[in-house]
């Protein structure tokens, strides 16, 4: 249950920070594009969502650490970890999307497959160490 509640969560964040790139402004192609970028920051969002939710899973039920010298010292509250984690990514994803993607849709896409690709590496990499560590 708390998987899908993260994941809506940071979804529905993702959605709402990213503003609709296809305007009456904007010359051949511009709805395609914005499609493409729209596409790749849910991708990005899902992604983010599917890490924080294993690294809450590991943190809270197995005896694993945090990493992210930003994040370390939250080790003993894995809510409050998890939140300031997905705030950081929304505020990086709406940042990236807004300043990169008005200029270079295409950049902008590929840097959000990328740390799509990333992020899903991290999901992984969680479930893994779940294995190797021993339960709380």
């Amino acid at each position: 249950m708390w998987l899908a509640r993260t994941g809506t969560f940071v979804l529905l964040i993702g959605l709402w920070a990213v503003p609709d790139y296809a305007s009456a402004q904007e010359f051949g192609g511009g709805v395609e594009r914005s499609r493409s970028l729209r596409y790749a920051t849910i991708a990005a969002s899902t992604a983010a969502a599917a890490d924080w939710a294993s690294t809450y899973h590991a943190l809270k039920y197995y005896n694993v650490r945090e990493t992210n010298p930003l994040l370390r010292g939250l080790d003993d509250s894995p809510g409050r970890m998890i939140t300031l984690g997905a705030a950081i990514d929304a505020g990086a994803i709406s940042a990236w999307t807004m300043t990169v993607g008005r200029e270079h849709p295409k950049i902008a896409t590929v840097g959000l497959w990328a740390m799509t690709a990333f992020r899903a590496y991290l999901t992984v990499h969680n479930m893994r160490n779940e294995r190797r560590a021993s339960r709380r």
